[in-house]
């Protein structure tokens, strides 16, 4: 009998393009170790900003999957193209995960962050349009070629963290498990924290699971502390963990010594475990 890969399959990248979007993406899929000789269905992974995360996260999955510290899953990543220029990237990144025009934060870190964009400012104004695009168009669309399960998770990083933020507070449904990385909360004047409050006004609970990361030394580093990261995060979570939601499972981790672009590795790692730990029967 065929024995099971050791590590995930890679398929060759799709370019696919959302009705409200204003340009393609690039969808990256991993398929993982015993798809090929199974037949059940597994839970998915959504990672966005794909030409950087996507391999990062396949990589780290293979390993940990060898050593077995977490489940098997479909990993799908969505970003821009890999021939994108620096440029492109970053404006298209910045549209995609941001729901207002006007993408900064809120306060004095917003002002200089408008100073140092200078004047061809990048906008955002997309996320709804992309949330649709991953939820609405691309999961029943791939899910009539792969062994999709229900369950669903996101995975973002800066921007992107606030991406995993709006699909949490806007759509709270959309996906069970969110996986943000140095995430700029307090983006578009501090709208997740309106979506915040005004969530809590209406419901007693939040079924999902979230896990927020970021690193000490953003908390020094003028642009970064200008995105305000670290304080940002800390005020979600405080807000997250006091409203006392009995169906959330909240973790938060601040790693010491680890900046803007190496507390990435560290949330992913222990996001990844923390949020698919590999079950055996019994365990519930």
């Amino acid at each position: 009998m065929p024995q099971p890969r050791h590590t995930y399959q890679v398929l060759p990248t799709r370019r696919m393009q959302g009705i409200d979007v204003p340009w393609p993406h690039d969808v990256h899929i991993a398929l993982p170790p015993s798809y090929e000789h199974g037949e059940g269905a597994y839970p998915v992974l959504w990672v966005t900003d794909a030409s950087l995360t996507f391999p990062l996260v396949v990589g780290l999955l293979n390993w940990l999957h060898t050593v077995q510290e977490v489940a098997e899953l479909i990993v799908i990543g969505v970003g821009a193209p890999d021939e994108s220029d620096p440029a492109e990237f970053g404006a298209r990144r910045t549209h995609d995960f941001y729901a207002r025009p006007r993408w900064v934060n809120a306060g004095l870190g917003g002002a200089r962050m408008e100073a140092l964009a200078g004047e061809t400012p990048t906008r955002g104004g997309g996320a709804d349009a992309m949330l649709s695009f991953l939820v609405d168009e691309l999961r029943p669309r791939l899910a009539t070629e792969f062994r999709c399960d229900d369950d669903h998770g996101l995975v973002g990083f800066s921007g992107g963290g606030h991406f995993v933020g709006y699909a949490l507070l806007s759509r709270p449904t959309s996906f069970g498990r969110y996986l943000a990385a140095s995430p700029a909360l307090s983006g578009c004047e501090d709208l997740l924290f309106t979506l915040e409050a005004e969530y809590a006004k209406i419901h007693d609970d939040l079924a999902a699971r979230v896990f927020l990361g970021a690193g000490e030394a953003e908390l020094i580093d003028p642009y970064v502390a200008a995105a305000d990261i670290v304080g940002s995060m800390t005020r979600m979570a405080q807000l997250l963990r006091l409203r006392d939601y009995p169906s959330l499972e909240l973790t938060s981790r601040l790693y010491p010594g680890q900046t803007h672009g190496s507390a990435l590795s560290y949330a992913l790692n222990e996001g990844l475990r923390t949020l698919y730990p590999v079950t055996t029967p019994g365990d519930g």
